[in-house]
């Protein structure tokens, strides 16, 4: 079985994989406080409760957007599973070990969790050109040619990040659900935040997508064969207002560890 981590900067998803069925997923919150004993304690309880068999783990792999957490997990990963795990680096993006790759003698850095985007969009999309738009903290576009170029993307604040800025910084604007109104014109506070930060972010998303078709048009792409797929746990709020995605995938970074252990864990 795979022991697959991939740390966010809101929260930690674990997944544990038979081949290439997920027999569990947790999300436990992103805490640099906590130590690795802490996390092995909390996973091994979350594993007993689940009916997982720890002793079965012979592959375990970790993603992390926060460096101070890959130590921890690190442990998590010793004392739980009994292997050492492979530990994804930006590197990775220019080796040419994985089907998708940064341009040859690019200078740019890629988080793992876009690469994971990729690689896994690559695979379930059938090798076509792609753009990953990955609902979490921040709203992130990754785009992949149909070469398997990771081309670059954008990264703008997500939902939830907005919704907190807004409540954090105006005395009198409250939290409010990640919902979308029934009316652009809101009639409440309520009302107008939705309105504002989900419908505004349905026409940022189409905008994005919008012109990054365009300038893969431009690079020779065709245009029917670009595919547009949705994940991180916020994808919901924009699923049902936009046709602007061909698939969504809310498991799709998870996938993507899958796959990379697959490639240099065979």
């Amino acid at each position: 079985m795979l022991f697959a981590v991939d740390i966010g900067n809101t929260n930690v998803v674990v997944a544990v994989f038979d081949k290439d069925k997920i027999l569990a997923q947790w999300r436990v919150a992103s805490d640099t406080r906590r130590t690795g004993d802490e996390y092995s304690s909390t996973i091994l309880t979350l594993a007993r409760d689940a009916g997982i068999d720890v002793s079965g783990f012979d592959r375990a792999v970790i993603s992390s957007v926060v460096p101070a957490l890959i130590g921890p997990f690190v442990i998590v990963c010793q004392r739980v599973c009994k292997v050492q795990p492979l530990v994804l680096t930006s590197a990775m993006a220019t080796e040419r070990k994985l089907p998708v790759h940064l341009p040859d003698n690019s200078t740019r850095e890629l988080g793992t969790d876009l690469l994971c985007n990729a690689l896994a969009a690559w695979e379930e999309l059938e090798q076509h050109t792609n753009i990953v738009v990955d609902f979490g903290t921040a709203l992130t576009l990754t785009v992949t040619s149909s070469q398997g170029e990771i081309l670059g993307g954008t990264i703008s604040p997500g939902l939830g990040t907005a919704v907190k800025a807004l409540a954090t910084n105006a005395a009198q604007l409250p939290f409010v659900p990640l919902e979308a109104p029934s009316n652009v014109i809101g009639a409440t506070t309520k009302s107008a935040i939705q309105s504002g930060i989900v419908l505004g972010y349905k026409g940022l998303v189409e905008s994005l997508v919008f012109q990054v078709k365009k300038e893969l048009e431009v690079r020779g792409e065709k245009l029917e064969d670009i595919r547009v797929i949705a994940t991180g746990g916020l994808n919901s709020v924009l699923k049902p207002i936009t046709e602007c995605f061909t698939a969504v995938d809310k498991d799709l970074t998870i996938k993507g560890l899958l796959y990379i252990s697959k490639i240099l864990q065979p």
